[in-house]
C-alpha cells in the first residue's frame, strides 16, 4: 500500500533547552506560591462581615464613579465654601485623601456591573446602589481591589527585596507579610491603610535599588551615576504618588527618600570621592530628587480627576481637612492598659504592635540581633559575608523608617493601631533577614552541618511560618481582627489592655435576630452601619444618643463600647437592672456583642440638653400614636437624663395651636417602681416619668403642636420654663371632635343662631377689654362638612350700626395645616380671638358683626355690648 505520509524529520528536542525551560518554571514558583499564600486568606468569605468605616468608602467610591461617568452629576462636597459639586469635582470626598481606595471601589462597581450583565448604564447602575445601609451584595466586589493589589504587592516586594537581600531572606520575609494576621485583616477591607502601606513599602524598596546598586566605592561618580537604572527611581516616584493618593501620612516618604539618597551619596563621598566632587554629588542628588518628586506629582494629578478641574481647592481639602482629623484625640476615647484616655501616649504603638505581631516575627527579630552580634567574627566567611553585605547598608534606613514613622504617629493625639500598619512589613522584612541569618549560623557553622542542608533548613522555616501563621488565620477566620499575639495571652489578655472590635460579630447578632422574625423587631445598634446590611428589619444607629437606644425593641452593646464605657455607666446599668441579654455573641472566647431587650419607645430626640440640668431622651403616648379625642385624657411617658435637675422642677406636655396659644398642659411625675431612689442618682442616670394631658372638650378638630418642657428655678430663665425642640414631623398631634354635645360652659351666653347653612353660633363668652384688645370665645356647631381653613370678617359696630373697625379673614380655629382638615356635621368647638383695637377708637358701646368671607351677604350680629372707655 502506498502512503502519502512524509517521514518525521524533526530532531529530538535539545535536552539542555528543555532543562532551561524547566528552570524558568522553577524560577516562577516562589512568585506563584507567595501570590496564592497572600491571596487566598484575603479573598475567602469577603462578604462575611463589615467594618465600621467601609460603608463610607463604598459611598465615596460611588460618588467618585458617578462624578466621572456624568459631568452633570451633583453631590455634597467637602470643598470649602461649597455645598455641592458637579462631575469630576465629586471625586473629592475626604481629606485622607483615599483616592486609591475609591479607585478600588470604582473597579468593584465596574466588575459587579459587568457580572450583572450591564442591566443599565454604568452611571445609573452605580447611583442606584444603597450605601447607608450598604447593600451587602456589593461588599465582596468592593473589597476585591484591595485584596488583589495587596497580594500582588507582596509578590513584587519579594522580587525587589531578593535583589537587595538574597532570595532566601526575601522569601521568608514575604511569607511573614503574606500571613501576618493583622495585615491580612486590614488588607481585605475597603480602606486605605493596606493600600498606603503597600505603596510606601514599594517606593522605598525601589529607592534602595536605585541608590544602593550604585554604591560601589571602586567606581567614579560618573560610573556610579550611569550604572543606576533610572527605572527604579521612576518606579519609586510612581509608588510614592499612589501612596500620597492613599493617605496623608504617606508624605513621610518625602524626607525618607531624601534621607535614602543622602545616605548612599554620603557613603560614596566618604569612601571614594575627592572634596571637589561633593558639589557634583549634591547636584546629581538634587536632580534625582526632582525627578522622583516630578513623577510622584504626575501620578497624583493623573489619577485624581478633581485635580484636573479644581487643583487648589482639592489640595485645600487634603491639607486642612486631613490635618483636622489628627488634631484631636478620638471622639469616644481610647481604651489602653485598663484606662479610657483621649491620648494613650507614646507607649500605645509599641504595645499594640506586640499584641498584633506573631511569635515568628518576634523570633526572627531576636535571630537578627543574634546574627548582628556574630557578624564581626564570621564576616570573612564567604557565604555569611555575602549575606551580611546584602543588608548592612540598608539596615540603618530600615530602622530609621520604623522608628521615625512610629514617632510621627505617636506625637499625634488621635491614635488607632491600624495607623501604624506601614511599619509592619518592614519589621517582617527584618524578621525574614533574621531567620535567613539563623539558617546560615545553624547550618553552615553549627553541629548539624553534616545532617541538614541550607535548602532543607529554609524549607523547614518556610513550612513553620506557613503552618503557624496559617493556623492563626484559619482559627480566626473570617474575623482576623480577633487575632492577638498568643505569647501575650491572645485576645483574652488583649481585652484588658487595648481597644477591641471594629464590627466583627455584629453580623452574627443580625443573623440571630433575623431568626426571631418576621415580623422583625426594630433594633438600635452600636456600629449600625455594620449591623444593618445583614439585618432584615428596621435599624437605628446610636452612639451617645440614649434616646435612640430606648427607641429600639432591642439594643446591642459592642465590646469597644463597653471597654470605653461609652456613653456612661448609668446607661449600661439601666439595661442590666431591667433584664439579662437575650443573646451574647462571643468570638474566640471573648464576648463581643450583647443583645438586650429595649423599650421600643415611639419617639426619641437628639442632643436636647440643658447643660447642668437635664436632657430629654424619648417620649410616647401610652396608647400609641393615634388621634386624641377632644374631651378625653391621654397618658404620656417621657424619659430623661439626670445632669443636675431638681425633682421639684416638673416636666410637662402642652398642646398649642398655630398662634402658640396653649390649650392645655399636663405635668408628669416620676415612676418610683421604674427608677432608682433619688439618693442613688448619678450624673447620666436615665429616668422615666408619666403624666396625663386632658384635651379640652371644645377644642377644634385638627392638627396641633406638642411641646415638652419643664419648669425651672434657674434665675437666668425669666419665664421659669424651658422647652425642648421636637422633630417637626413628630410634634404634630391630631385632635378629633368629641361626641356631639351642645352643652356650653356656664360662662358662655347662648346664641344658637346660624351664620350660614353650614355653621351655627351656639354661644359666646362676654367680650372683655384687656388693654388694647378685645378677647372673646365663641362656640360653633358644624351643620354641613366644611374645610377648617374657612375665614370670617369681623366688624366692630357702634350704636348707630356703623362699622368703626374691621378685621378681615380671621380663621375659626388656628390649627396647623387647616387645609388638611375637614370639619364634620355635628362637630362643636370653640374659637378664641384676641382682636387689637385702634388707638383712637371713640369711647362708647359696640357690638361684633360676623361676616361669612365666602358670601359677604351672610351676616350675624352678636347681641352683646362691648363698652370701650
Amino acid at each position: 500500500m502506498l502512503s502519502n505520509d512524509k517521514p518525521n524529520t524533526r530532531l529530538p528536542a535539545n535536552p539542555s533547552s528543555e532543562k532551561g525551560r524547566v528552570f524558568q518554571l522553577w524560577w516562577l514558583l516562589p512568585y506563584f506560591i507567595l501570590f496564592m499564600v497572600a491571596f487566598i486568606p484575603r479573598s475567602l468569605t469577603l462578604g462575611q462581615f463589615l467594618t465600621a468605616d467601609e460603608f463610607l468608602w463604598v459611598d465615596r467610591a460611588k460618588n467618585f464613579l458617578a462624578g466621572m461617568s456624568n459631568n452633570e452629576f451633583e453631590c455634597l462636597t467637602r470643598i470649602v465654601g461649597q455645598e455641592v459639586a458637579h462631575g469630576l469635582a465629586c471625586t473629592v470626598r475626604t481629606g485622607h485623601p483615599g483616592v486609591t481606595t475609591m479607585w478600588s471601589g470604582v473597579w468593584g462597581f465596574i466588575l459587579s456591573w459587568l457580572w450583572a450583565g450591564q442591566p443599565s448604564s454604568l452611571h445609573d447602575y452605580v447611583i442606584a446602589v444603597s450605601t447607608n445601609p450598604l447593600d451587602a451584595s456589593y461588599l465582596a466586589w468592593e473589597r476585591f481591589g484591595v485584596v488583589l493589589v495587596t497580594a500582588l504587592s507582596i509578590v513584587v516586594v519579594y522580587g525587589l527585596s531578593k535583589r537587595l537581600f538574597g532570595w532566601q531572606a526575601a522569601f521568608l520575609a514575604a511569607l511573614l507579610m503574606a500571613l501576618n494576621p493583622f495585615h491580612v485583616a486590614l488588607s481585605r477591607v475597603i480602606h486605605h491603610d493596606a493600600l498606603s502601606t503597600s505603596f510606601m513599602l514599594l517606593s522605598v524598596l525601589c529607592a534602595f535599588l536605585y541608590w544602593g546598586q550604585g554604591d560601589t566605592p571602586a567606581l567614579t561618580i560618573k560610573q556610579n551615576f550611569l550604572q543606576r537604572h533610572k527605572l527604579w527611581l521612576i518606579l519609586s516616584g510612581m509608588c510614592a504618588g499612589f501612596a500620597f493618593l492613599s493617605k496623608l501620612p504617606a508624605l513621610f516618604l518625602g524626607p525618607m527618600i531624601a534621607l535614602t539618597g543622602f545616605w548612599f551619596t554620603w557613603r560614596q563621598v566618604s569612601k571614594n570621592v575627592r572634596v571637589s566632587d561633593i558639589k557634583m554629588h549634591a547636584l546629581l542628588l538634587i536632580m534625582d530628587g526632582l525627578l522622583w518628586f516630578g513623577v510622584s506629582l504626575l501620578i497624583f494629578v493623573a489619577f485624581w480627576p478633581a485635580m484636573w478641574v479644581a487643583p487648589l481647592k482639592t489640595l485645600e481639602v487634603v491639607f486642612f481637612l486631613g490635618s483636622a482629623y489628627s488634631s484631636g484625640g478620638h471622639a469616644k476615647g481610647v481604651f489602653f492598659l485598663g484606662e479610657v484616655v483621649d491620648d494613650p501616649g507614646l507607649l500605645f504603638y509599641p504595645v499594640t504592635w506586640l499584641y498584633r505581631t506573631s511569635p515568628l516575627v518576634m523570633g526572627g527579630l531576636l535571630g537578627l540581633v543574634g546574627v548582628l552580634f556574630q557578624y564581626r567574627r564570621m564576616e570573612k566567611q564567604s557565604q555569611f559575608g555575602r549575606y551580611i553585605s546584602r543588608f548592612k547598608s540598608y539596615l540603618p534606613l530600615m530602622v530609621v523608617f520604623i522608628i521615625a514613622y512610629t514617632i510621627m504617629m505617636a506625637v499625634v493625639a488621635k491614635k488607632q493601631e491600624r495607623y501604624l500598619l506601614p511599619i509592619y512589613p518592614w519589621i517582617d522584612l527584618l524578621a525574614g533577614l533574621g531567620w535567613a541569618g539563623l539558617i546560615l549560623l545553624v547550618v553552615d557553622y553549627g553541629n548539624w552541618a553534616k545532617k541538614i542542608s541550607q535548602k532543607h533548613a529554609l524549607s523547614g522555616i518556610a513550612m513553620l511560618i506557613m503552618l503557624t501563621n496559617g493556623y492563626f488565620l484559619v482559627s480566626h477566620a473570617p474575623y482576623y481582627f480577633t487575632y492577638y499575639n498568643p505569647l501575650l495571652g491572645g485576645i483574652s489578655r488583649a481585652e484588658h489592655a487595648v481597644t477591641l472590635g471594629w464590627g466583627e460579630g455584629l453580623d452574627l447578632a443580625a443573623d440571630y435576630l433575623n431568626q426571631q422574625g418576621p415580623p422583625y423587631p426594630r433594633v438600635t445598634s452600636w456600629y449600625q452601619s455594620t449591623f444593618a446590611p445583614y439585618y432584615q428589619g428596621e435599624t437605628l444607629s446610636y452612639s451617645k444618643e440614649k434616646g435612640k437606644a430606648l427607641a429600639g425593641d432591642y439594643v446591642t452593646f459592642y465590646i469597644n463600647q463597653i471597654q470605653r464605657n461609652y456613653p456612661d455607666e448609668p446607661f449600661f446599668d439601666y439595661y442590666r437592672r431591667r433584664s439579662e441579654p437575650i443573646k451574647t455573641i462571643s468570638l474566640k472566647g471573648v464576648d463581643h456583642v450583647w443583645i438586650y431587650p429595649s423599650l421600643g419607645v415611639d419617639h426619641y430626640v437628639d442632643d436636647q440638653t440643658y447643660t447642668g440640668i437635664a436632657s430629654l431622651l424619648a417620649w410616647q403616648w401610652l396608647d400609641g400614636d393615634q388621634p386624641l379625642n377632644a374631651g378625653q385624657t391621654a397618658e404620656f411617658e417621657l424619659y430623661w437624663e439626670y445632669i443636675g435637675k431638681s425633682v421639684d422642677e416638673p416636666f410637662f406636655f402642652q398642646i398649642e395651636d398655630k398662634q402658640g396659644r396653649v390649650w392645655n398642659r399636663g405635668q408628669s411625675r416620676l415612676l418610683e417602681r421604674e427608677n432608682l431612689p433619688q439618693t442613688e442618682w448619678r450624673m447620666g442616670e436615665m429616668l422615666v416619668e408619666r403624666g396625663v394631658l386632658a384635651i379640652p372638650r371644645h377644642m377644634p378638630p385638627g392638627q396641633y403642636r406638642l411641646r415638652i418642657g419643664f419648669q425651672t428655678k434657674a434665675e437666668a430663665v425669666t419665664k421659669g420654663e424651658l422647652f425642648f425642640e421636637l422633630p417637626p414631623d413628630e410634634c404634630l398631634i391630631t385632635v378629633e371632635s368629641a361626641q356631639p354635645d351642645d352643652t356650653l360652659p356656664v360662662e358662655a351666653t347662648p346664641i344658637n343662631q346660624p351664620l350660614t347653612e353650614k355653621l351655627t353660633l351656639l354661644g359666646v363668652t362676654p367680650p372683655q377689654i384687656e388693654g388694647t384688645q378685645i378677647s372673646t370665645s365663641m362656640y360653633w356647631r358644624i351643620e354641613q362638612p366644611i374645610p377648617a381653613d374657612v375665614h370670617l370678617h369681623v366688624g366692630l359696630m357702634d350704636e348707630n350700626g356703623e362699622a368703626k373697625q374691621a378685621w378681615f379673614n380671621l380663621t375659626l380655629a388656628e390649627t396647623i395645616k387647616p387645609e388638611q382638615t375637614t370639619w364634620q356635621t355635628g362637630d362643636v368647638f370653640r374659637t378664641d380671638w384676641q382682636l387689637d383695637l385702634l388707638p383712637d377708637l371713640p369711647a362708647g358701646k359696640y357690638q361684633l358683626e360676623l361676616v361669612w368671607a365666602e358670601d359677604i351677604t351672610k351676616i350675624l350680629r352678636v347681641d352683646r355690648s362691648i363698652q370701650v372707655e
